[in-house]
């Protein structure tokens, strides 16, 4: 990630040169013209902390803006939360012009008054509390106080932060939901579809499920659907009945249709076709839909999940124009359970995972993002990442753990405890995600006030900024949970949300 200084903070130095040379152009008589002094003179040129390992690694490799039109010093990127800034020397560089430069500090935790910065540089500074910096030139013809700010995160950055959404709970119509499913159609909306406790049915599609922007209706249905094999391919849902009849709706759910095929599970959709397991001979076999013109089913491997697995991803590597889908978990035609990831990249099916996660039914994958810090630098890398939630283990009880993969379900590892569940989130299988991002803004200056507009957007696949003078915007991803099934049995009707906490911060320039 390329860290940029905002586009205002050298301005002023051009502008104050400029009002110099008219003002010497005005005079006819060269003993008339004033003496100037060009703002440099004073202009801090660098700000860096010192290395200090008992505070943090690299600590000296944490980047400073310096905005000289407020005259403010400060880390976009705030340290970790907790980082003890009571006691940091810094590094500080301005011209040999400058013939003093006192800090002051006020309201400190641990220290309070001035230091002369030229005869004791290396002396620490509380930034607990207000900090300025004053530079005053040789001449004493000008002067410049800095504010000083060291930044740190009230919140872990890398914690996966969840909370009851705005929607709260399912949006069933009578109150009262036995089963739902949730996917996205298009890349631009959500739909849930509810049985009611009751036998009928409710649809609800969503452009942003935080701002309530829903659409309420009534399936036309002649049929008992099998409300969990529900999967769009692009803007066409299909879903098997309680006979194995594939259906498919064009109205994003409101008609239905009989496609004339018999399938036993849907896998998921890839590229425009829907991919499913039929029976064959009297053994599961690969099907696709709609047949392309001379495929045969095909006997599924040893070890194919036929039920009970993942939402089905894809995604496009660096190496290949061409998409890739994976699932995990599942259960196999002879009743065990999996613990691979399966990846099909248009003709072939193949195991992909090195380290697997645990044998689960019925998990929860979600697309996310990640940070890591580079080697020796502050500096963060986004990451897409895959996490895996819930899910029930071989011996009958709910996974607690949520796992993370960084290529594609090859290597799955234990998630840390900032992106663990909370106490409050049951441990569920059978539960849905859809990700929506939230429209955000915040003011690059002194305040950095972020301002959620939770005005709606497209589902992101990386993270997008736009930045007009002071004022940035970004898309900041939520996850949706909607659904699943805790240790009671029972169906949850809380909707949760989720977020990184860092991507609810401004974005670093």
């Amino acid at each position: 990630m390329t860290k940029y200084r905002p586009r205002h903070i050298l301005r002023c130095l051009p502008l104050l040169t400029m009002a110099g040379l008219i003002l010497a152009a005005c005079n006819s008589k060269k003993e008339d013209e004033p003496e100037y002094t060009p703002a440099m003179s004073v202009a801090v040129n660098s700000f860096a902390l010192k290395s200090n390992s008992s505070v943090m690694k690299n600590l000296d490799s944490v980047f400073f803006s310096i905005d000289l039109d407020h005259a403010i010093i400060f880390n976009a990127d705030s340290l970790p939360a907790g980082t003890k800034v009571d006691k940091l020397v810094a590094d500080i560089k301005f011209p040999s012009t400058v013939k003093s430069a006192k800090i002051t500090m006020t309201g400190g935790n641990t220290r309070t008054g001035e230091i002369d910065y030229i005869t004791a540089s290396g002396d620490s500074i509380d930034f607990t509390g207000n900090v300025t910096l004053t530079l005053t030139s040789s001449d004493d013809a000008l002067s410049r106080t800095y504010r000083l700010k060291v930044n740190v995160h009230k919140q872990v950055p890398d914690s996966l932060m969840w909370t009851r959404s705005a929607i709260g709970r399912l949006p069933s119509a009578s109150g009262s939901p036995a089963e739902q499913r949730t996917v996205m159609i298009g890349g631009q909306k959500s739909i849930t579809m509810i049985e009611e406790a009751d036998g009928t049915y409710t649809a609800v599609t969503y452009t942003d499920p935080a701002a309530g922007e829903s659409t309420r209706f009534t399936p036309q249905m002649d049929f008992t659907p099998r409300l969990r094999s529900l999967t769009a391919v692009g803007t066409l849902l299909y879903m098997l009945d309680d006979e194995g009849h594939l259906r498919r709706s064009a109205d994003e759910g409101t008609t239905w249709t009989d496609t004339g095929t018999v399938w036993r599970s849907i896998t998921g959709g890839f590229r425009s076709d829907l991919l499913g397991v039929t029976e064959a001979g009297g053994s599961p076999c690969h099907d696709i839909y709609p047949r392309p013109e001379g495929y045969a089913p095909v006997p599924v491997p040893e070890g194919f999940p036929v039920e009970g697995i993942s939402a089905f991803h894809t995604f496009t590597s660096a190496w290949s124009s061409d998409p890739i889908g994976l699932f995990v978990g599942g259960r196999t035609a002879s009743g065990s359970l999996s613990a691979a990831t399966w990846a099909y990249d248009g003709s072939d099916w193949a195991v992909i995972s090195n380290r697997p996660l645990p044998a689960l039914e019925s998990p929860l994958i979600v697309p996310y993002f990640s940070y890591r810090q580079t080697a020796t630098s502050w500096l963060q890398t986004e990451f897409s990442v895959l996490l895996c939630i819930g899910g029930r283990l071989a011996d009958g009880s709910l996974n607690p753990t949520v796992y993370y993969s960084y290529d594609n379900g090859v290597n799955w590892t234990e998630g840390d405890t900032l992106i663990q569940l909370p106490a409050y989130v049951p441990a569920m299988t059978e539960a849905d995600a859809v990700t929506f991002a939230t429209s955000m803004e915040a003011n690059l200056s002194d305040a950095w006030t972020e301002k959620a507009t939770l005005r709606p957007s497209a589902p992101v696949s990386r993270i997008v900024y736009n930045v007009e003078g002071d004022e940035v915007s970004w898309n900041c991803p939520y996850i949706y949970m909607f659904g699943g099934r805790p240790a009671d049995g029972t169906l949850n009707t809380d909707v949760w949300r989720a977020v990184l906490a860092r991507l609810t911060f401004a974005p670093l320039f």
